[in-house]
């Protein structure tokens, strides 16, 4: 081998030495030693970030516990729950500050709609970088005692843990049936927009009696509640508050109350049907395409002609009895629409029969239909019979009654 390809044989080998050691010793080490240059660079940024905000501690804990009493300021303008000592304590308002009748009232099972916070994490706020790698247990405290009293184990107060930093938010249907005076509404209205816990009304329709000055109708209200592991449940106590017979949600004198019905079975075979025979007063429903009104109302028995009221109007019409006691005698004064109205001595002297009946709709375009109230504050009881009423869309409402009063 010549002298030339010799050289040219060790070239070639040096070159391929360097090409291999760049390959498989400098190389690694230029893109380790770019890695570690690029996390100096980034741990860098974080220190300068943490040394600023370290800088303004005393600035950002000010405002940890401004926006903390904050919150808990809005939240205590929710219930910790939904359980019933709420709702008492709420109708126990309405019925000692206002002349406010509620005839009926649904309690709707609570539903939760949203969850406050960070959901299911397990979350930190560490103030005190160093408390950030503590080991109580190393430390020697004692967990448990940490948990009763932070100081206590040599924590720092400052640094504030949570395992769940969730609150769950509740809220429930709260519809009710009413009739009272327009100020007593308003009041009424007033007491909901300002009660301690939060509360909205959803909707709210009147229907107004002129001859007795009455409002009726019905109120869709919804109360809200927040509830959390620092939130106990309401705990009250009840002794103040009228149970049993006097029921706290008709107001003194039980407005349809169990102690005003207390007794009355007279009619209860076959659900009343003895009433369809023989009663004292009647209100009739027709479809509007009839060729009768769609509603009549008048008095039972011969001669009764000029008692009957009556309108054909294709829509649900208020109708009001009121019996009552006057110079000795027994009336009824009936109102249809809020503006018809026929007052009429009672003769019967046991008791007092009103039949409403009804017929089925039509069809969809038949919207004949009554909201009744019936309020009675004679010694007699008044038994009310519903029938021949639409299965599906039944055509009357009885909304409110007080006084000794049952329907069938």
């Amino acid at each position: 081998m010549k002298d030339s390809e010799k050289t040219l044989l060790i070239v070639l080998a040096g070159i391929a030495v360097i090409v291999l050691s760049f390959l498989y010793v400098m190389k690694p080490n230029w893109e380790e030693t770019q890695a570690l240059k690029a996390e100096c660079t980034q741990l860098q940024d974080r220190l300068t970030l943490l040394q600023q905000k370290e800088a303004r501690r005393d600035e950002y804990l000010a405002g940890i516990e401004e926006y903390e009493a904050a919150f808990q300021e809005e939240m205590e303008h929710f219930a910790p729950d939904l359980n019933q000592e709420v709702t008492i304590m709420f109708l126990e308002g309405i019925k000692d500050n206002n002349e406010f009748d509620i005839s009926s009232l649904g309690l709707g099972a609570p539903e939760q709609f949203y969850t406050l916070g960070n959901a299911g994490a397990d979350t930190a706020l560490v103030t005190d970088p160093a408390a950030a790698g503590a080991d109580p247990a190393a430390a020697g405290a004692d967990p448990a005692a940490a948990a009763a009293d932070p100081a206590a184990a040599g924590a720092d107060p400052t640094v504030a843990t949570t395992e769940n930093n969730t609150y769950e938010c509740y809220r429930a249907s709260f519809p009710i049936t009413y009739s009272g005076s327009y100020e007593s509404l308003k009041d009424v209205i007033r007491y909901v927009n300002e009660y301690e816990d939060r509360m909205t009304i959803n909707s709210i329709d009147i229907a107004y009696a002129a001859d007795a000055e009455l409002y009726s109708g019905n109120i869709e209200m919804k109360i809200y509640s927040i509830q959390g592991p620092d939130r106990p449940e309401t705990s009250m106590e009840l002794n103040e508050i009228e149970t049993g017979a006097e029921n706290i949600f008709k107001g003194e004198g039980g407005s349809g109350s169990s102690s005003a019905t207390e007794g009355m079975t007279k009619y209860d075979e076959n659900d009343g049907a003895a009433i369809e025979s023989s009663y004292d007063f009647y209100a009739m429903l027709n479809a509007a395409s009839s060729d009768v009104s769609a509603k009549v109302v008048g008095q039972n028995g011969a001669g009764k002609e000029a008692s009957v009221i009556s309108n054909s109007d294709n829509d649900v019409t208020t109708l009001t009895f009121d019996f009552y006691e006057k110079d000795g005698k027994n009336y009824c004064k009936y109102t249809l629409g809020g503006s018809v109205s026929y007052e009429a001595e009672v003769t019967s002297a046991e008791d007092i029969k009103l039949l409403l009946q009804s017929s089925a709709r039509k069809n969809d375009d038949d919207k004949v239909g009554l909201k009744v109230t019936i309020r009675n504050t004679t010694k007699l009881p008044v038994y009310v019979k519903v029938a021949g009423d639409d299965s599906v869309s039944p055509r009357v409402n009885v909304v409110s009654k007080s006084g000794a009063v049952k329907v069938y």
